[in-house]
């Protein structure tokens, strides 16, 4: 890599546990060139383009670019159990009450400018992709991996900007404990590195109607068409 490489693009390697594996995702973030002029800098960056597949832009208009390893689905069988959170409107969360519907379960953090943009942005395609019926018989759900922050005037604001329809998709926090549990019971590795900066896994899970983890979508933009079939995959089987 050329020093303008290494200049304009830092990496940031962030590696979480999910059952019993390591999963990676890679992160790239923008610093200012110092020495070359904006045309050298442009040209430099096309190095890069092979490998950054999105850029996002933040409330304050800066762009965050992302590098993200290939969104990777696995085929699971994992129980989970009960929990209980509070949602975007402070109001008790029980993960029984969702019984006999398909669940969809993602982890992110409301001040995360990279990876968690993606996430959320795939879950509300798919919540746009369901059919009437099926906007009925399944249920989004975000859990923070941020409780410090991410309170639930926090997250009903977070939902709020990317259009998020709350009859059937609710946006979860709590304490450390009982988040730390639901953590543990989907396999997710969270490590706070600062103040709204947190490393965490990937995940994004379909959960069947009797509480068992059918899919497992581990990196940063699960596409949307290949959970909606697996959804419909799981629907039929009722």
């Amino acid at each position: 890599m050329s020093r303008g490489g290494r200049d304009s693009i830092r990496w940031w390697l962030l590696t979480a546990i999910f059952r019993g594996r390591q999963c990676w995702a890679m992160t790239t973030r923008p610093t200012i060139p110092r020495r070359s002029s904006l045309h050298q800098y442009f040209a430099r960056s096309l190095v890069f383009l092979p490998t950054i597949a999105f850029a996002v832009v933040t409330s304050d208009g800066l762009t965050a670019e992302v590098q993200p390893a290939r969104t990777e689905r696995r085929v699971a069988r994992r129980a989970i159990e009960n929990f209980t959170l509070v949602d975007q409107n402070g109001a008790r969360f029980d993960f029984e009450s969702l019984a006999g519907r398909v669940v969809i379960v993602s982890f992110a953090y409301t001040t995360c400018v990279d990876i968690c943009p993606l996430i959320t942005t795939a879950l509300r395609q798919t919540q746009i992709g369901l059919t009437p019926k099926e906007h009925t018989q399944v249920e989004l759900l975000t859990v923070t991996t941020d409780a410090e922050i991410d309170s639930p005037k926090v997250l009903n604001a977070y939902a709020k900007r990317y259009g998020a329809e709350f009859d059937n998709w609710a946006f979860l926090t709590g304490s450390p404990a009982a988040l730390g549990h639901v953590w543990k019971n989907f396999g997710v590795g969270v490590k706070r590195r600062a103040r709204g900066l947190i490393d965490h896994t990937p995940l994004t899970a379909i959960v069947d109607p009797t509480r068992l983890m059918r899919f497992a979508y581990i990196g940063p933009s699960p596409d949307p068409h290949v959970m909606l079939d697996d959804v419909r995959s799981l629907l039929k089987q009722q």
